[in-house]
């Protein structure tokens, strides 16, 4: 399998940590300014140690929506892959964010594009990206398909929470909500293609953490067992308890890199999910793997959900720290909780 073109797009709207605080306060003056004041400088006390700056997000009142950046980006990364449009014979969608239970988004997107082929939705939170190109290897060996297009569009501000989770919050409160405010929004198009050169794909799951870092939609009780950390911020909103994650995540992805590669100075680059910099730091520096992951992506564009990896690998290649031929390890962990290793030639 080839990883043929990656195209991103983010909105035009860039969100710094002081317009954040100054939306905090301006959301709160109904409470005395002592206390905003206090929570403003939690909240950029935390925003500071995961090493956010900026995030970027749709410019409503100026008509910007979601659709508008998953086609340009659709059609960037098809352009850069050589192809014509008509030459997909499948869209993938693997976005954390969808407009859409039914039919699958990927669908309304083929027909925007003007194409006529097969289309489904995955979901797995971060992991979507990674299951996608798994699948796709996976058909490129049964000769199902040749070329394939996987989007994943990552537009969750307006849609879970925002601007409700910019209230002054109780410490145990922000505890579960203060990842939600790391949260960016883009979109990435990936094309790839099948080819004789096959990639490694190596998973483990611990699903007992499930509910650390859930965003559950209406009517979640019925689909799960009780457990007073599901939902406690309501339907659409996110519940991530980002410090005990950060723990597990951390632990577990060290073993499992530790356990896998006898060598690691034998990738040229490694690239995790980014749901804060000083995280992929800390990963570094345990596996004495200085310099070489990847880290180029939180501080400019927060959290990217899904869009995480592949937006990353866009930025290294146009910074020159990613080039053809490189030997690659994408190493996410997802909500779920699940932990992979990928590993291939760029």
């Amino acid at each position: 399998m080839i990883i043929r073109s990656i195209a991103l797009c983010v909105p035009t709207k860039c969100i710094t940590n002081d317009n954040l605080l100054e939306k905090i306060s301006e959301l709160n003056c109904d409470i005395s300014h002592e206390i905003v004041e206090r929570y403003c400088s939690k909240v950029n006390r935390l925003l500071k140690i995961a090493g956010a700056q900026t995030r970027y997000v749709r410019d409503r009142q100026h008509g910007e929506k979601a659709i508008d950046l998953i086609l340009d980006a659709a059609r960037r990364a098809v352009n850069g892959s050589g192809f014509s449009i008509r030459e997909i014979d499948l869209v993938i969608y693997a976005g954390v964010s969808r407009g859409f239970l039914e039919p699958a988004n990927a669908a309304l997107m083929a027909k925007a594009l003007g194409i006529k082929c097969d289309a489904f939705d995955i979901a797995e939170a971060c992991m979507g990206w990674v299951r996608a190109i798994q699948i796709a290897q996976n058909y490129f060996l049964s000769r199902t398909y040749s070329k394939i297009l996987i989007v994943n569009a990552e537009f969750n501000v307006f849609e879970n929470g925002f601007p409700n989770l910019l209230r002054v919050m109780s410490d145990k409160q922000l505890a579960h909500t203060f990842p939600a405010l790391t949260i960016g929004e883009a979109v990435t198009a990936t094309v790839v293609c099948s080819s004789p050169r096959m990639w490694k794909f190596r998973f483990r799951s611990d699903p007992q953490f499930a509910a650390l870092c859930t965003l559950p939609l209406m009517g979640y009780g019925d689909f799960s067992i009780s457990d007073s950390r599901i939902g406690i911020n309501g339907p659409h909103q996110l519940v991530s308890f980002g410090k005990e994650l950060s723990k597990i995540a951390m632990r577990e992805m060290v073993a499992f890199v530790r356990e896998t590669y006898q060598n690691l100075n034998s990738i040229d680059v490694w690239f995790a999910h980014n749901p804060s910099e000083s995280g992929l730091k800390t990963m570094a520096s345990k596996l004495g793997l200085d310099g070489k992951v990847y880290g180029g992506i939180f501080r400019q564009y927060g959290n990217l959900v899904s869009a995480s990896i592949p937006a990353a690998i866009v930025v290294a290649e146009r910074n020159g720290c990613l080039e053809r031929g490189h030997r690659v390890v994408f190493c996410p962990v997802s909500a779920g909780m699940t932990f992979g290793l990928v590993e291939g030639i760029y």
